[in-house]
């Protein structure tokens, strides 16, 4: 008698950008020039992006 686990399934690790383009088209072309452009550089826009997760106790 064996005693050995069943093997785990493989892990799907997909690109979810290949997954669903369309919505990745979309979701870009909303998100991409309101981080990108304006008065704030961007590296501060994700600081405070960061920084508003942190203190409402959100994992990002």
């Amino acid at each position: 008698m064996s005693t050995t686990a069943p093997a785990a399934p493989e892990v799907f690790a997909a690109n979810p950008t290949e997954l669903i383009p369309d919505f990745f088209e979309r979701f870009f072309g909303f998100f991409l020039p309101g981080h990108q452009e304006g008065v704030v550089p961007s590296r501060i826009k994700e600081l405070a992006r960061l920084k508003i997760a942190q203190l409402n106790d959100c994992n990002t």
